[in-house]
């Protein structure tokens, strides 16, 4: 069970081999720390010169005293205080992954008429929850398909998200067959771009939501 889990997490965990430039650095609203921490580093690293923060509450905020992208806020200030706070742009209110999306799209034209996701922004890296970071990245695409999207979640390995997720009290194996469920029903909602799914991954799907659920 646990080697089927382990390759459903490799599948969803995608990220670049190297550092790549970019317009913007967005990082997905979780409970993980780890994300803000990851957004910092690459901006200290000078890889873009913006982060926005996305998240309201939801289904992955857990026991966060505020809006994911508020805690990631705070976080990033009182840990990292050489980056300036004009630095950071923020949307608190959305609940979903598709809702970072258009929401983010929102507070962008707001903030700078020249820069966002219609004029100025052109490439971003996208932090996420690991396991999250392949649904995120085929949203971007379906909604915003002009956009370049690099994949930089927050380094990190599957006994190691099962451990955090654990001491959330949440079952990151169950999440797993959440998410190739969405890859594989999501995209004639609408929701995300299609992708299809390896077989060696649908045949390790089919075998843990038969052995789990």
């Amino acid at each position: 069970m646990f080697y089927d889990a382990g390759r459903l997490f490799d599948y969803l965990y995608i990220r670049e081999e190297k550092y790549c430039d970019a317009d913007l650095i967005i990082g997905f609203g979780h409970f993980d720390l780890s994300i803000p921490r990851q957004c910092a580093f690459l901006h200290k690293r000078g890889v873009a010169d913006k982060i926005l923060f996305t998240g309201g509450r939801g289904s992955g905020t857990a026991g966060l005293s505020d809006a994911e992208a508020t805690v990631f806020r705070k976080v990033l200030l009182k840990e990292f205080p050489e980056i300036q706070d004009e630095d950071i742009i923020l949307e608190a209110k959305s609940t979903n992954t598709g809702e970072n999306i258009s929401m983010s799209a929102e507070v962008l034209k707001a903030h700078d008429k020249v820069f966002n996701f219609d004029k100025g922004i052109k490439k971003v890296i996208a932090v996420a929850s690991p396991y999250r970071q392949r649904r995120v990245w085929r949203t971007i695409q379906r909604k915003i398909p002009k956009l370049k999207v690099y994949n930089m979640p927050p380094d990190t390995t599957f006994e190691e998200e099962l451990f955090l997720f654990k001491g959330k009290g949440q079952d990151l194996i169950k999440l797993l067959i959440g998410e190739i469920e969405r890859i594989l029903c999501y995209p004639e909602k609408g929701y995300m771009k299609y992708e299809q799914l390896p077989e060696n991954i649908g045949r390790a799907y089919e075998r843990l939501k038969k052995a789990y659920l």
